[in-house]
């Protein structure tokens, strides 16, 4: 499995903890897929702040 197709479906809670040993060896080895994790997490927490803007009407 490729890292960010791995990474992604964690994040999109398709695959919670089961993202594979090599993967999470390549993110030690790789700041390029590390520095896309981040982005991927801060992006999500934007998506979501805005979700909850939106429920309440802001």
């Amino acid at each position: 499995m490729e890292c960010r197709t791995a990474l992604s479906a964690e994040l999109d809670g398709e695959a919670a903890d089961a993202v594979p040993e090599d993967v999470r060896r390549h993110l030690r080895d790789c700041p390029a897929c590390v520095d896309w994790l981040a982005a991927a997490h801060r992006l999500q927490r934007l998506v979501r702040a805005a979700r909850l803007a939106a429920d309440r009407g802001e």
